[in-house]
């Protein structure tokens, strides 16, 4: 058994880059961990600690996801993700509420992690597209969105990924002491 497995799912390689920013931050030898994204994983690996990364559908995870957070038991399981749209705490925190349900209460969930990620250009063209049908203070705060999402991840995301890191090792630790 692994001592950690970063799985993720990413759609324009947001999400990828904090997952190998995550896997290259945890302090243990190549054999003690691995990363894998969803669509290749079958199922081969299994560890105590589950760092599962998604982007924001909607304002949850995919299905994929959602599986997989479903089928863990008795693990130590961490949230990362990007979204586009709504780079505030009090989003971050809904994206971690709607993802956590699916987490089994036999499992400890540690922590979460959750930063802007850039769009791809078609987003900003289909919202260009309702000019005129929608209000045009909310096309620009769409569109503000869109703009501010462009340089991320961005360095200082990457940072907080490590220290993310840093704080769930933290966690676990305390939680296998509090078990000896």
């Amino acid at each position: 058994m692994l001592k950690h497995l970063v799985i993720y799912a990413s759609e324009t390689g947001n999400t990828k880059k904090l997952a190998h920013e995550i896997y290259s931050s945890l302090p243990v030898p190549l054999k003690d961990k691995e990363i894998v994204d969803v669509r290749t994983w079958h199922g081969q690996f299994d560890a105590e600690n589950y760092f599962v990364g998604f982007w924001s559908n909607r304002g949850s995870c995919s299905l994929e996801i959602i599986d997989i957070l479903s089928s863990l038991h008795d693990k130590n399981v961490a949230l990362f993700g990007t979204c586009g749209m709504g780079n505030t705490d009090e989003y971050f925190k809904s994206l971690e509420q709607n993802a956590r349900v699916w987490i089994s209460d036999d499992n400890y969930f540690v922590d979460s992690y959750f930063c802007q990620g850039k769009m791809p250009p078609e987003v900003r063209d289909k919202y260009e597209s309702y000019r005129g049908l929608c209000e045009d203070s909310k096309l620009d705060m769409m569109l503000n969105f869109y703009n501010d999402a462009l340089e991320h991840p961005n360095r200082h995301d990457l940072l907080n990924a490590r220290l993310f890191v840093d704080n769930c090792l933290t966690r676990i630790k305390e939680l296998d002491l509090a078990f000896v």
